[in-house]
Formats: C-alpha cells, sequence, structure tokens
C-alpha cells in the first residue's frame, strides 16, 4: 500500500511540473507571438568607427564622429572649421586599428545642395594608429560664406560620413581662441596661474551664491572655477570644438572627464561640459561668457546608497525618473546612463550605457543622444527610448530611435524596434521629447518626428501616420504622456480648433473655441489639459507685440473633457505659462491707456493639488565641504541594506533587423532656430521671438538653410549702409510687410518689440531697418556710438539724432522695425 501511495505521489508531482512548463511554455508563446527568435543574448558590440579631427599647427580641434549614412547636410550644425588662406585644412584621422582603404570629400553648398568638388584624397602619411592628410579645397568658395565639408571613409568594405561647416575669412584669430580655451581649462584644473584666470572672469553680486559645481559661469570666483576643494585630476583631455566664429567673436566649447578621490577613497569620475565666447582686442583674447556645467558618473561601486536614497552626487536638479504605480521600482538617467533600483531585493541595474565599464575610450562618451523613461511595472520591468547619434552597437554611427523593453527577470534588453532618421541628432532629441509613447500592451510606439505623428506597429514593424502640420508653439504633449494635443489649423495665433489623442486607444476627441475667439494647448499636468482662449479684438491690439497670445481664460481639463478648473485673471490677460512640477508660473498682461497694446502686469501661479507622488520620491540636496551641493534621489522610504546587488543587462540580438525606415517630410514649416552655449536651445516661427531669445541666452540666429539672421556681439562699433544700397521700398516709407516683400523679392523680417541696439547688427551687415516715428516712416541706415543716422521718405542724405533719444522715440511707436535679408534658393 505504502509503495502505491508514493507511486500515486510521484506521479502527481510529475503531472505538477508538467502542468507548471505546460503554463510557462504558453505564457512565453503568447509573449513572443508575431516576434523573431532571438538568437543570443550578449553584451553591446564595442565602438568600430574611426575618429577624425581637425588641425591648426599641430594643434587638434573639431573632434568628428562618423555616420553611418549620408545626412541632410543642411541639418548638421556642430562644427565649424576655418580655413587656411590658402583654402586648406589639415585633419588627423584614429583609426583605432581599423583598416581605412580610402579617404575623400565633398564641399556642398547648403543652401542649393550644390556639390562643388568631390576629390580623392591621394597622400595619406601614417604614424602607428594615425593618419594625417591635408586637404586643399578648390576656388569655387566664396569668402565669409559657409559651406558643408563631407568626408568619406571606406574602411572594412563600408562607408563613414563625417560633417563639419568651413569658412574661409580672414582675420579670424582662430589659433589665439584654441589657445586661450586650452589654456584656461588647464589652469582651472591644475590651479595653475590664478592671476590670469581671475583677470578673464566677472565676480558680481552672483557669484558663488548657488554653493554647486555642477554649474559655473563667468560670474563665479576663481576658487569656483578651480573646483574648490574636490582636487580633480584629468581623466580625458577635452579636444576644443568650435561652434561659431566670426569677425567679431567665436563660441567653443570643450567636453572632458575629471577624477577625484572620494571620501571613501574610491575615485569618483565626472563630465564636464564647458562653453567659451570670446573677442579679440588688442593683441589678446577677451572671455565674453564662460558656462560649465560638470555631472557625477553613477558607479554603485561608490557606496551610493544611503538611508534616505540614492546618492547621485555633484549633478544638476533636473534627474529624470519613473517608477511603477506602488514605487517599488525606481527607474532614473544619471549622465545617460539608465538604472533602476528595486526596493524589495535592493538590486541596482544598468540598463543601457554606452559608455563601457573596461576598455572605454573617447567614442562612448560622445553626449549627442538622451534616454527617455516611457513606462515602469512593478515586476521592474522599463520601456524606454534612445534618441539621437548610436555610439556603438549594432547602430553604431546611426541617428535614429531606439525603442527597447527591458525585461527585469531575465536582466535582458529586448530591442522592439529601430526608427532610422536623417534628422540631426539635436532635431531628434527635440522632437521626441514632446511625444514618445507605448501603449500598456506593448504594441505600438508613438513619436513626433519631422511636424508628425507617427504610430509604429511593434509586432510587425509597420507605420500609420496619424496626423501631419504639427508646428512649433501649436501643440502640448511630453514623452511617456498618454495624451497630445494640438492645432488643427497649425496657425499659432490663429487656430480655433484643437485635437486632443488618446495615445493608448488611439481615441481623437476636439475642443472648439468660441466664436470671435482663437485657442491655443499650453501644457498638461499630470494627463490633464491645460488650454487658454483668447478673443479677436485683443489679438488684434497684439498683433504686433512679441508673441503675446493673451489668454483671458485657462481651462484646466481631465482627459473625459471634464473641466478641473478655470481661471479667469481679473483686468488682465495671461501670455505667457511656464511649468515646473506641479506648478504653473503665469507672466500676465494689462492693456494700455490707449487699448492699443500691453504692459507687463502681476505675475501669478496656478499649483496643482495632486502632489503625492513627488512628496515620496524626488529630488534632495546636502552641502559637503569636498563637493559642495550634492544631489539624492529619495526613494519613498528608508533604504536598510546599504550594499546592492548590481547587475548589468546584455542585448538580445536576432538575425532578422527590426529597423524602421522613416521618410523625409519634405514640407516642414520655415524656422528660426536659436542656437546658444554649444547647441540648439529654441526654434521660433517669428524672427523676433528668436531675435529675443538669442539675445538673452548670448546666441545666434539662423534660417531653414542655415543661414546666419542675427548674431549676438557681431557687429561694428560704428556702420553705415550706403543709400544706393537701401532697398527703393523702405526709402521710400512702405511699411506694409507684404508689399515690402513684393516690391522687393527680398525676405522680410518683422522685428516689432526687439531693441534698437539689436538693430544695429542688420545695419552693421549692411542692411537697412525702417521703422516709425512722430513725423511717420523712418530708415535707420547707420550709428555711430552715440547716435543713429536716420533717412526720411525721398531724402537724399541722413541726419543725425541721439541714441538715448532714438530708443525712446522707437519705443513710443512700439519698436516696430522691419529688416531684410536675400532670398535663398
Amino acid at each position: 500500500m505504502k509503495n502505491v501511495m508514493e507511486k500515486i505521489g510521484a506521479a502527481a508531482v510529475h503531472l505538477l511540473i508538467l502542468a507548471v512548463v505546460f503554463a510557462v511554455s504558453v505564457l512565453v508563446f503568447m509573449r513572443t507571438i508575431n516576434q523573431v527568435s532571438p538568437d543570443a543574448a550578449e553584451n553591446m558590440k564595442t565602438s568600430t568607427f574611426p575618429l577624425v579631427y581637425m588641425r591648426r599647427n599641430g594643434t587638434n580641434f573639431n573632434c568628428l564622429h562618423g555616420f553611418e549614412k549620408e545626412m541632410n547636410a543642411r541639418l548638421l550644425r556642430e562644427s565649424i572649421t576655418p580655413l587656411q588662406t590658402d583654402r586648406s585644412v589639415d585633419v588627423m584621422i584614429q583609426s583605432y586599428s581599423a583598416s581605412i582603404d580610402s579617404v575623400s570629400y565633398e564641399v556642398i553648398d547648403p543652401v542649393t545642395g550644390e556639390s562643388l568638388e568631390n576629390t580623392q584624397v591621394i597622400k595619406l602619411d601614417r604614424d602607428h594608429d594615425y593618419l594625417y592628410a591635408t586637404l586643399t579645397l578648390q576656388n569655387r568658395m566664396l569668402m565669409n560664406k559657409e559651406y558643408v565639408l563631407k568626408l568619406c571613409l571606406r574602411a572594412g568594405g563600408r562607408s563613414i560620413w563625417y560633417y563639419t561647416r568651413v569658412l574661409l575669412e580672414d582675420g579670424l584669430h582662430t589659433d589665439e581662441y584654441l589657445n586661450f580655451v586650452s589654456g584656461f581649462y588647464d589652469k582651472t584644473v591644475n590651479k595653475s596661474d590664478l592671476g590670469t584666470v581671475g583677470a578673464a572672469v566677472e565676480p558680481d553680486e552672483t557669484t558663488d551664491a548657488e554653493q554647486t559645481l555642477a554649474y559655473m559661469d563667468i560670474h563665479d570666483s576663481v576658487e569656483q572655477l578651480t573646483w574648490g576643494s574636490l582636487n580633480p585630476q584629468i581623466y580625458y583631455k577635452p579636444t576644443p570644438r568650435i561652434v561659431e566664429i566670426n569677425e567679431n567673436t567665436a563660441s567653443l566649447t570643450n567636453e572632458y572627464r575629471i577624477a577625484a578621490v572620494g571620501d571613501s577613497g574610491m575615485t569618483e569620475v565626472f563630465n564636464v561640459q564647458e562653453f567659451y565666447r570670446v573677442r579679440y582686442t588688442d593683441s589678446r583674447v577677451f572671455l565674453l561668457n564662460f558656462e560649465r556645467t560638470t555631472n557625477e558618473v553613477f558607479n554603485p561601486e561608490n557606496n551610493v546608497l544611503e538611508k534616505k536614497g540614492i546618492r547621485l552626487g555633484i549633478t544638476g536638479k533636473e534627474v529624470q525618473t519613473g517608477f511603477d504605480s506602488r514605487q517599488k521600482v525606481i527607474a532614473f538617467v544619471q549622465e545617460n546612463e539608465l538604472w533602476t533600483y528595486e526596493k524589495a531585493s535592493g538590486k541596482l541595474t544598468q540598463i543601457f550605457s554606452f559608455p563601457q565599464k573596461q576598455d572605454m575610450d573617447y567614442r562612448d562618451f560622445y553626449d549627442n543622444h538622451e534616454i527617455l523613461i516611457l513606462r515602469v511595472n512593478a515586476q521592474g520591468d522599463v520601456w524606454f527610448t534612445v534618441n539621437g547619434y548610436m555610439n556603438r552597437g549594432s547602430h553604431e554611427g546611426g541617428c535614429g530611435v531606439m525603442v527597447c523593453r527591458y525585461e527585469a527577470a531575465t536582466d535582458m534588453v529586448d530591442e522592439m524596434a529601430y526608427l532610422d532618421s536623417t534628422e540631426s541628432p539635436e532635431l531628434l532629441m527635440r522632437d521626441t521629447g514632446n511625444l514618445s509613447y507605448v501603449t500598456e500592451d506593448g504594441s505600438a510606439f508613438y513619436v513626433l518626428l519631422e511636424e508628425r505623428i507617427l504610430r509604429v506597429s511593434l509586432r510587425d514593424r509597420s507605420i500609420t501616420e496619424m496626423a501631419e502640420g504639427i508646428c512649433e508653439d501649436c501643440f502640448a504633449g511630453k514623452a511617456g504622456n498618454r495624451y497630445f494635443a494640438w492645432l488643427e489649423e497649425g496657425r499659432t495665433y490663429d487656430s480655433a480648433s484643437l485635437s486632443v489623442l488618446d495615445l493608448e486607444t488611439g481615441e481623437k476627441t476636439g475642443i472648439t473655441a468660441p466664436a470671435g475667439e482663437r485657442i491655443r494647448p499650453v501644457c498638461y499636468m499630470g494627463e490633464d489639459l491645460v488650454y487658454g482662449l483668447a478673443r479677436e479684438d485683443d489679438l488684434a491690439a497684439a498683433s504686433m507685440e512679441m508673441g503675446y497670445f493673451p489668454m483671458y481664460t485657462l481651462h484646466i481639463v481631465s482627459p473625459s473633457g471634464e473641466t478641473v478648473k478655470e481661471y479667469v485673471p481679473k483686468g488682465c490677460f495671461v501670455t505667457e505659462v511656464e511649468q515646473s512640477d506641479n506648478l504653473l508660473a503665469l507672466t500676465r498682461v494689462e492693456k494700455n491707456a490707449s487699448g492699443t497694446g500691453y504692459v507687463p502686469g502681476t505675475p501669478d501661479r496656478i499649483v496643482s493639488t495632486d502632489t503625492s507622488a513627488s512628496v515620496a520620491v524626488g529630488i534632495a540636496t546636502s552641502v559637503t565641504s569636498r563637493k559642495q551641493t550634492v544631489i539624492t534621489l529619495r526613494v519613498g522610504e528608508e533604504i536598510d541594506d546599504l550594499k546592492p546587488e548590481v547587475l548589468r543587462s546584455k542585448i538580445v540580438t536576432y538575425e532578422t533587423p527590426r529597423t524602421v525606415e522613416i521618410p523625409e517630410n519634405d514640407n516642414l514649416q520655415s524656422l528660426y532656430s536659436v542656437y546658444a552655449s554649444g547647441g540648439l536651445l529654441d526654434r521660433f516661427e517669428r524672427v523676433n521671438e528668436a531675435v529675443a531669445c538669442a539675445d538673452a541666452h548670448v546666441g545666434v540666429v539662423v534660417d531653414e538653410n542655415l543661414s546666419y539672421v542675427w548674431v549676438r556681439g557681431d557687429r561694428s562699433v560704428t556702420a553705415d549702409v550706403p543709400l544706393k544700397n537701401v532697398p527703393e521700398a523702405f526709402s521710400a516709407g512702405e511699411r506694409d510687410v507684404a508689399a515690402l516683400g513684393e516690391k522687393t523679392g527680398l525676405r522680410i523680417l518683422d522685428l516689432t518689440g526687439c531693441t534698437l541696439d539689436q538693430m544695429y547688427y542688420f545695419i552693421s551687415h549692411g542692411r537697412a531697418v525702417a521703422v516709425t516715428g512722430d513725423e511717420g516712416p523712418l530708415t535707420i541706415v547707420g550709428y555711430d556710438e552715440f547716435n543713429t543716422h536716420l533717412l526720411e521718405p525721398g531724402a537724399e542724405e541722413w541726419y543725425y539724432f541721439g541714441s538715448d533719444d532714438s530708443t525712446e522715440l522707437f519705443a513710443r511707436f512700439g519698436n516696430r522695425f522691419i529688416s531684410y535679408m536675400e532670398n535663398e534658393v
């Protein structure tokens, strides 16, 4: 009897095991249906592309990273290389043991797309792992005009492309600028020649006010700029990058790594980015602006856990996080590395990182991409995207959107789709930051790319265009948000129809402005949409103002359309809303006495009542003597085990590529882009707003062809436009923008609301400026240190008018400036 019972028990166990195996098999099958079986899980492949450097007198600058395919040259604006007077430029190729078969280069006009030359490099000098060449460009280039230099390396049977802008212009002082930037960096790291550092900076009332090494600028003290008590050493040296240069000023960046010994004796590593704006005057270089950001590289071996959370160290306060509904799993991005912390197990997992733990080189931590956390569940699974330039791996040298799912149970990252794009990395990151969403069942990915909402099936990688014509300043959304709103008409100041897309269900709803009113989406507070209404009469009074959309009311509505809150300011209008966590900061204006314009009003704010998530999980700061302000990520409860288990994921690989080709949009909106601090800052439909932004952030404005529209500081002390060069319609007194365009054939720039000082740029570059005065239309044709030079309609000579008087006069009439630039093909 006992044997029989034992046999029955064994059979039951056997049946139970078979049932479990069957259930698991069914689950695995259900999860992988319509998917290609993986070949293997492995570490990400190491970098293989060579690096290309520009050289002057033995100094390297403008390190170029290669692309796996030809890019839209007009969209790439990372560096500019001044040519020697004989139109030559020296290059150095760091091969990293790659076999380079040939090198060729092409010069392209970025406006017309015309190829001016395409030449094979005949002579390459080799020195171990480095190749050297001199490129001498043909004489079809015009002076003072930027072109695109595209280099092509054939290595290992494949082509790799590299891009930089080139400029042929005399008197740029390139060598002096490169020497200054290299010297300043060296002095601050090594705490040497402090008198020179002190003479270059400009301490003021803001000096050392924040007590942080995460951000420093020209107004900080010498002690702060030389790293206080951190005592760092160089880990990776910088290669200066020239981002802007003209006869008056230049802007350069430095990116490098430093290391310091921590309190526990462990080595801490920091990524540093510096921005310099300089001018050459009186045989020396003057520092006009300086900014430095520092971010600590997260290293779980450096005692990163403490009772109240995860110690991130020296970094900015804007830390991207994500967590499951119960806040048991925290995902965070630190220095473009994605990590998770599981409270229950105390496990820290590095999910994605381009920099390697060992055998890292300069290619790995090239910072031209970003990681976005889209979804985290209770099992620790994370959906995320990697957007921009791909430093290494199966898409090395690509520019696109990698949609990934990390499975905590297997510690593997599964690439669900790779969206291959020809947009520049900066524009791509800007787009994906506004809309990136994975549905809860993982079947679809929504993204904003090139003014289109695209739905990508993650089962068969098919694309559906959900909407087009999503114009700048005409939408509200953010990565990971379930809802996205946009103006159907695509007109910032003249739209009456607002559409809302539920990205989970694909359902589209709409909101229509009342008759005689216009609508604009403002932002999302959680999943609640904030939108504003403005009356046509109020818009008419603001039509020439600096981007005013005078909203007499703000509505906050839930996804179901229910009104959560209605904000109606008394006697004033909301023109700008700045969102910060659960707070909306409101800029308000009032109508002037005549009712024809607006004057500043008192600010206000709206506070959300939903703060539960941010209270439990968020950022905390503390101050130490050595590292100053350090950041800790709160995890919602005390951590008992301060010694985490550390895991690093592997990548699932497939035989069949999961690449989705994104077709280019040939019908993009014409926008003015503002570049500042070494990168793309913002984009505007209206040129006056772009100029104001560039002036405030010490930057430049370029149009869709990357032609300069306005540059901070690039003007002469005095200037005059020859009267023969003043367009006849301007001097005749025509002030209608559309009519001026028809009569002159020029691109007319409505610069209303800008300042007189900003107008001097146009005059210094040979363009007159139309304006209105007491007696009617005037044309500014010149300026000196004390006066403007004004021309009346029909006059053959200009007259002097004091600068202060001019400023007051033009402001009285609303600073209604108009200038122009040549229409380009």
